[in-house]
């Protein structure tokens, strides 16, 4: 069964990294699919149902953390923009995940249409190692 899991996950999350290079969702959702990949993890949005996989590539000691932003506003009179977390973020604290493989995944509630990205960074014992890193921007 978790064989199973984690294939449908790797191709998930293969199905968004072909969608990122230009592909077209099919999707009622209005934006592409993103991912943010490093050697030690990636976090793939996928705006079909709001999902956020979070996976941990490498068994190193630190935990992957994957969010997603929304480009607001700065201001009532809209004078600039800037991202925005749209909540805490889903969280690989444990390098394993919901089906007990090393990938996490998390549902979002997001607004139709929002200009949205997904970041990922790396974490040990509560503390931050190196910055968000995000992914180019689509539509929830």
């Amino acid at each position: 069964m978790k064989l199973k899991r984690l294939a449908h996950v790797g191709l998930a999350l293969a199905a968004s990294a072909i969608m990122v290079v230009g592909a077209e969702s099919s999707a009622a959702a209005s934006g592409s699919n993103v991912t943010i990949s490093k050697s030690w993890g990636s976090t793939t949005f996928i705006p079909d149902g709001d999902w956020l996989y979070v996976h941990d590539l490498d068994a190193d000691g630190y935990a992957v953390h994957g969010k997603i932003q929304s480009y607001v506003c700065a201001n009532a009179a809209c004078d600039g923009m800037h991202w925005v977390d749209l909540r805490t973020g889903c969280n690989d604290n444990t390098s394993i995940g919901d089906d007990g493989t090393e990938v996490r995944r998390c549902n979002y509630d997001i607004s139709e249409n929002l200009t949205v990205h997904a970041c990922q960074v790396r974490s040990k014992d509560g503390v931050l190692n190196g910055d968000w890193v995000c992914s180019a921007s689509t539509k929830s």
